[in-house]
């Protein structure tokens, strides 16, 4: 394929396809590569609905522009609803497939599905080609500027961009139980947890449900501990399948329940960039899922006539690689509300660790109506200089990053990313 673009972009993700939309508004030919057959990365390949709020106390929406854009194509046919709370971000996982694929063609974006970055050249601090294998062959793509959305940060590690990945969170296998009578779990959760923060209901207009619950193992103070206890004595469940349940509806899939979980239970630590953990993830996950199912069949309220409709054939990855950029975000710096010259996304989303092990799990929120910065120079790698990294493996630390893995971060860090490059060209 003897082709040049201005930029291409690693990864069709939130992260990615905010990037190329932003930067093709810009005039820019771009070109998106992405490893899978659709686009939408974890939102749509890891089933992670609904996004997380991004909300201030005071009412302010601190995700802004294409992302915005987006939920109101899918609202429009009734794919996504705005929370009671202010959350826009409840989205039907298939059908935001469709409505990338139109918004990057209507902004003239190509799109390469299906293909995997293998390599990178690179001489004098820049990249100079990315190599590729697809169902064509191997190919080697040029552009001017690249943009690494893989979530993973491959393609700055094959241009060899410094990077860490010593501590891991957990991961998670989620998928979508179908037939669900959403309106009698609903009341059930009214009855059995009525005060709670962690169960909200909300009968949107009137004409769907959209609601979420959750449990832990911590003890907590969770109304549906004694179903899980009853369960792992029973033997239906397993402890290690109690250690995290969070279900959500799911707008424009009428009495679907979209789960994030299982957890993946390991005897051993499990590394998202080794292949053999990879797989034994997806095996451990299946299983814990039949799990789970009999569960809820068993013993929630609504599920009697409830199916698994889908498994995410992505595993939900919370955190891999994180490169060395010109700046390292750190957790002091999230809880400090730091602002910097340089912004590229705010954010409230408080430090979420999602541990392995029981009681070492830590959500630690902002003061009161405050918010960080994310700086550019978190995206910028200290040795390429044709390069920007976007989403969850930018320059921070552990602790920083699970603050700013969330997609509303990842769309507002793409689209400024996008912009940026495009100025970078122009000038």
């Amino acid at each position: 394929m003897k082709k040049n673009w201005d930029l291409i972009v690693a990864g069709g993700g939130t992260s990615g396809v905010a990037a190329a939309i932003s930067a093709a508004r810009q005039g820019c030919k771009v070109l998106i590569v992405e490893k899978n057959s659709f686009l939408g990365g974890t939102a749509t390949g890891a089933l992670v609905t609904p996004m997380m709020k991004n909300i201030t106390q005071s009412g302010e929406n601190l995700t802004k522009g294409i992302i915005l854009e987006v939920l109101d194509r899918l609202a429009k046919t009734g794919n996504s609803a705005t929370f009671e709370d202010g959350n826009q971000g409840w989205f039907n996982p298939e059908m935001l497939k469709c409505v990338l694929d139109d918004f990057c063609e209507e902004n003239n974006v190509e799109i390469l599905f299906d293909t995997v970055v293998l390599g990178a050249e690179v001489d004098n601090k820049n990249i100079t080609a990315i190599k590729c294998w697809n169902k064509s062959g191997l190919s080697e793509l040029q552009a001017k500027y690249y943009i690494d959305a893989t979530g993973d940060a491959d393609l700055a590690a094959l241009a060899g961009v410094p990077f860490e990945s010593n501590e891991h969170q957990a991961m998670s296998l989620r998928f979508i139980i179908a037939n669900v009578d959403l309106d009698a779990f609903a009341k059930w959760l009214e009855e059995i947890d009525p005060d709670s923060s962690v169960t909200a209901i909300d009968y949107h207009n009137f004409e769907s449900i959209l609601l979420s619950t959750a449990h832990t193992w911590d003890n907590l103070g969770w109304k549906l501990r004694p179903y899980f206890s009853f369960a792992v004595r029973e033997g239906v469940l397993k402890e290690e399948d109690a250690a995290y349940f969070q279900v959500f509806s799911i707008p424009g899939q009428k009495n679907s329940i979209a789960f994030n979980c299982p957890r993946i239970s390991s005897d051993k630590e499990l590394d998202p960039l080794n292949a053999e953990d990879v797989s034994y993830a997806y095996k451990q996950g299946r299983k814990q899922i039949r799990r789970l199912v009999e569960f809820c069949k068993k013993y929630l309220s609504g599920f009697e006539e409830a199916y698994v409709s889908q498994i995410a054939p992505q595993l939900g990855v919370r955190d891999s690689r994180r490169i060395n950029g010109l700046y390292q975000l750190t957790e002091d710096d999230i809880l400090n509300a730091k602002k910097v010259e340089h912004p590229v996304a705010k954010s409230n989303y408080p430090v979420d660790v999602h541990a392995k092990e029981k009681g070492k799990n830590e959500l630690k929120h902002l003061p009161p109506d405050q918010y960080y910065e994310i700086p550019l120079e978190s995206l910028i790698p200290e040795n390429i200089e044709n390069l920007l990294v976007v989403g969850r493996c930018i320059s921070t630390t552990f602790k920083a990053q699970a603050s700013i893995r969330i997609q509303p971060n990842c769309w507002s860090m793409g689209e400024y990313a996008g912009k940026y490059v495009a100025d970078k060209i122009k000038n």
